[in-house]
């Protein structure tokens, strides 16, 4: 009885909310622009004997070769942006090479000249992206005590790191280094201890998870791309401003501009002009009017001073901004 009490609360606040959740499709400029001649970069994984990874302790010994997968799931992430928005071609070095580097937390040595030169005749590669640590732990945070029918829950947390450096074989310097890391909360049941830690070997998939999520977030910053980023619009009060909404889930983004701004001009209540002007913003997001959405969101916010058409012109100064380095990026 409780929990359908529980349930049916969260569904009469879930359907009071004054807002719709929406998304749209946005292109991301590129972070870091490698030099205009690499033309084709081969990925090197060079964190053989630098890798701490551990799965609760017990079963450490247990995931042999789990080093090698994981660095692998990385390089994975890290190919595929390359290979779905970027004309730079890229490929993977086979070997994993040794890494002097035994900690795994933290850049070791300059990669030989020699050893460089090698790799980028053997794949004619203009520059070489290179892990040069590489760490993944699984750690179990929390069990609760069984419930009535002996059930448990553990709580865990996937983490993956890595130290990437790209080398310039032509000019034989670092055109670039950094740190970065990429994690997820994970939860399990089991009904007793036994089953707990050999459930704990799924932490492996998590693991993976973050390994290949984190290839994909470093690569990313060397191309451009597309990605679904969340928005609001205003729910509406009135028998037009509802017709607007219904416009607008039915995509008939057009016709929904036209009903709103006639609605703009004869609405008296300024919390509902606002609500209008806001969702004109996203209708003209969605045109790809970055100007148009921003002069109504602008609208909304000095009417109202509502939070939400604040955060979502933000956004839309961002994207204005992002589009000026997209425009000059594609020039080049």
């Amino acid at each position: 009885m409780k929990k359908t009490s529980l349930i049916l609360l969260s569904l009469i606040i879930f359907s009071c909310s004054s807002v719709r959740e929406m998304e749209v499709f946005v292109p991301k400029p590129t972070l870091v622009q490698l030099p205009e001649n690499v033309k084709r970069m081969v990925i090197v994984d060079k964190t053989q004997g630098n890798f701490l990874t551990a799965i609760e302790g017990v079963l450490t010994g247990e995931m042999i070769g789990i080093d090698k997968i994981l660095s692998q799931e990385c390089m994975t992430g890290l190919k595929n942006p390359f290979l779905k928005n970027s004309t730079i071609q890229i490929t993977q070095h086979p070997e994993r090479l040794k890494s002097e580097n035994m900690t795994s937390t933290g850049f070791g040595t300059v990669m030989n000249p020699n050893q460089i030169q090698q790799i980028a005749r053997q794949h004619n590669a203009d520059a070489l992206m290179v892990l040069e640590y590489f760490d993944s732990d699984f750690t179990v945070r929390d069990v609760t005590s069984p419930n009535n029918i002996g059930t448990v829950l553990f709580q865990g947390y996937a983490k993956a790191k890595v130290g990437i450096r790209i080398y310039l074989p032509k000019t034989q310097n670092i055109f670039y280094e950094n740190s970065f890391s990429f994690s997820k909360n994970y939860g399990e049941t089991a009904v007793n201890k036994a089953q707990l830690l050999g459930k704990l070997a799924i932490g492996t998939d998590a693991m993976k998870y973050v390994s290949y999520e984190l290839g994909q977030y470093v690569s990313k910053r060397f191309v451009s791309y597309r990605t679904w980023e969340d928005r609001e619009i205003m729910k509406g009060k009135t028998d037009i401003t509802k017709r607007a909404e219904r416009q607008i889930i039915a995509q008939d983004y057009e016709n929904a501009i036209v009903t709103l701004e006639n609605a703009f001009k004869t609405e008296q209540k300024n919390e509902i002009k606002s609500d209008i002007a806001h969702n004109l913003g996203y209708c003209y997001e969605i045109q790809g009017d970055l100007q148009l959405s921003k002069k109504w969101l602008t609208e909304a916010f000095t009417i109202s001073g509502n939070a939400k058409s604040q955060w979502y012109l933000d956004k839309i100064n961002q994207r204005i901004r992002e589009e000026i380095v997209l425009e000059m990026q594609d020039k080049k």
